[in-house]
């Protein structure tokens, strides 16, 4: 197994043996693995064991409120993330038996920070663009907004929560268990198809909205995925996507309808442009520019022989040796 270093990482290729990546569990060809290692019976066990810790922390948390109405906000997100959680936890380490799951290893900690800096990075530039092109201009600033209740409350919701959760779903477990089916491009696209798919029900949001974010942001988290096989990575991306974007540029997330930030930004355009009601997500510049760098990662590392042939093809190439 070679190995080439990213930013003071060294990611590894795909195993001799079976031809998939250390996130995956061993494999046989012709298939000798146990029964439980088919991926849809660890996607099932996923779902399952996600939607019965769903239900038990709500009629936990129906018993100390005495109420349903009031599992929104925090506590919807809370319950999410710890749903993901535990499910992931039984996926890994009972259905896959992986003792060392790579992706969350405590060692790679470090890629949380670096994803952080390329998510950063990656809306900035998009509002500089945006903002030469006269589209966006900063009104005011507000000081006190770090300090205020809904700065606390959108880091833990829609920056904290929603990026590990999600990444912990759509990375960890739909990416992988379709990658090793379909390949690397299979796991990319179903995952992004999936990812923009979850948007659609968001308050204003639109079906061009979706694609885009599938585009942008499937793609690309996708493509940080492939070059790094870390959580991590991606965990930090999604949630400095989310920050940046709403409470610190001032745009509209996803559609969600609020607009609350330290950047008291005023937007002039076309929604193309804009992205509308919809936020800088339904914007054609991420589209292009942030699309364009995920398949700039994905044709690298295609290059590097560290994307995952699909299912035939990896038989096809081990036949000879056996």
């Amino acid at each position: 197994m070679t190995v080439f270093t990213l930013i003071g990482e060294e990611i590894p290729t795909v195993r001799e043996a079976d031809l998939l990546t250390e996130d995956h569990p061993a494999r046989d060809y012709p298939p000798k693995q146990p029964f439980r290692n088919s991926a849809w019976l660890r996607a099932g066990v996923f779902v399952g064991v996600m939607v019965v810790t769903v239900l038990l922390l709500i009629s936990a948390w129906v018993a100390v409120t005495m109420t349903v109405s009031s599992v929104s906000g925090v506590a919807r997100s809370l319950i999410e993330l710890i749903s993901a959680v535990v499910a992931y936890i039984v996926l890994v380490f009972v259905m896959e038996a992986r003792t060392r799951p790579t992706e969350l290893e405590p060692g790679r900690l470090l890629g949380l920070i670096k994803g952080i800096g390329l998510g950063a990075a990656c809306v900035a530039i998009c509002i500089g663009v945006l903002a030469l092109l006269g589209a966006y201009r900063v009104g005011e600033v507000d000081p006190g907004y770090f300090t205020s209740p809904a700065f606390a409350t959108t880091l833990l919701t829609t920056v904290a929560a929603a990026g590990l959760a999600e990444e912990i779903i759509l990375r960890g477990v739909v990416f992988r268990l379709v990658e090793e089916g379909l390949g690397s491009w299979g796991g990319v696209a179903v995952s992004a198809l999936i990812f923009g798919g979850l948007h659609l029900p968001n308050p204003d949001a639109t079906v061009w909205g979706a694609v885009a974010i599938a585009i942008e942001g499937g793609i690309l988290f996708s493509a940080v995925y492939v070059i790094t096989r870390s959580l991590w990575w991606c965990v930090g991306l999604h949630a400095a996507w989310n920050l940046v974007e709403g409470p610190i540029f001032g745009s509209i997330v996803s559609g969600t309808g609020t607009r609350s930030s330290w950047l008291q930004a005023q937007w002039s355009g076309p929604d193309i442009l804009t992205g509308g009601q919809f936020g800088l997500e339904g914007s054609i510049v991420p589209v292009i520019l942030l699309g364009g760098l995920g398949l700039f990662l994905l044709v690298y590392a295609q290059r590097r022989h560290i994307m995952v042939a699909p299912i035939w093809a990896r038989k096809a190439a081990l036949q000879p040796s056996r």
